[in-house]
This record gives C-alpha cells, structure tokens and sequence, in this order.
C-alpha cells in the first residue's frame, strides 16, 4: 500500500476525533455554559487524552470557535433547504418562521447558543468570539432584508428588523419556558406586522 494511501485513514481518523470533540464541546458549552466548562472535562468526556484536543484546538477559544462555526453551519444548511422549497417569498418567510418556532418552543430548549454565548464574554475578554455570535446575527439581518425586499412591503428593512427582533425574542422566551410559552406566537406575530406593512404599502 502507497504512503498516500496510508495517510488518508490517518486524516479521516483525525476528523473524526476533531467532530466528536466538538460534538461533545457543543452539548456541554450549551447544557452548563462555557465558562463552566472547561476542556479537561470534554477530553474525560470523550475518552481522549488532553493532547488530541490540543491538537486541533491550541486554546479553549478555537474549541468554542469550532463550536458556533458548527452551530452557525447547521442553522443555515436549514435555512437554504427550506428557502429551496418555496420559491414564493411569502411563503418561503412562513416555512422559516416555522421551523425556527418549533425549535424555539422544542422541549430542553435553552436559548439561542450565539445569543447565551456572547452573554457570558465582556469584549476585553475575547474579541473574537464575540466577533463570531455578532456575525450570526448579521448573517440572519441580511437574509431577513433580502426575504423581505421580495415581500413589495412599504418599508422591507424596518419589517425585517421587526422579525429580527421577533425571532431573537422567541429564542429568548424559548430557553425559559419548559415547552411552548409566547413563543408558540412567532408565525401569527409575523402574519400581524406582514399585514400592517402590506396595509402601510397600499
């Protein structure tokens, strides 16, 4: 066998250890919080030894980086498939705001990760994750505004900051209730400033 075909099992292996560590970093970063956790409890958690985490990850931050990078991939791989379902604008608002509100409203829910993250660092602290929970929002700004635009609304930015805000809050009261709570509200709250800013338009 080639070298060549010696090191592709080595690099599929050591993808596979960098996934299960961030698999594992996820569930605890979110369950407890980050700053309670730190890695020689995700290294005893995955059954590693504390240099195969240091491997990938040099600083507890590349981990937590790895961690919303993830976060942030799974939550527009959702989005895109579903904006790829439903041509029509309206629709296709609706299909998002449905998913988002079952998430919201999912039993064991805690609450936006990038919102709860950012939370738990002062800006001194570590600039870069910040960065990284401030650009998930910005990602959601600028898809909500060109959804909108579709919309023939009198103001599409002011309605897609309104959903904005909307989305975040039902994430917010999402990680407090048990299941359900005002987030179960989020598609008829969308149908109510829709049909003001279609009525503002005409």
């Amino acid at each position: 066998m080639s070298e060549a075909a010696n090191e592709k099992p080595k690099q599929l292996r050591g993808i596979a250890v960098r996934d299960k560590l961030i698999g594992i970093a996820s569930e605890l970063f979110y369950d407890n919080g980050v700053r309670a956790i730190g890695v020689d409890e995700v290294v005893r958690r995955a059954g590693m030894a504390k240099a195969s985490l240091y491997r990938w990850f040099p600083a507890k931050d590349d981990l937590v980086l790895a961690v919303l990078q993830q976060r942030d991939d799974n939550f527009w791989a959702r989005w895109d498939r579903t904006a790829a379902q439903y041509p029509d604008a309206r629709a296709e608002l609706d299909a998002q705001l449905a998913w988002i509100q079952e998430l919201a409203t999912r039993e064991g829910y805690r609450g936006c990760a990038f919102v709860n993250t950012a939370a738990e660092f002062r800006s001194a602290d570590s600039q870069r994750i910040r960065q990284r929970c401030a650009a998930h929002e910005h990602e959601l700004a600028r898809r909500l505004r060109a959804l909108t635009a579709r919309l023939g609304v009198s103001d599409n930015d002011r309605l897609a900051d309104q959903l904005h805000i909307a989305i975040v809050g039902a994430f917010a009261v999402g990680g407090i209730y048990p299941t359900g709570g005002p987030a179960i509200r989020l598609r008829a709250l969308a149908d109510d400033l829709i049909s003001l800013s279609t009525t503002e338009a005409g």
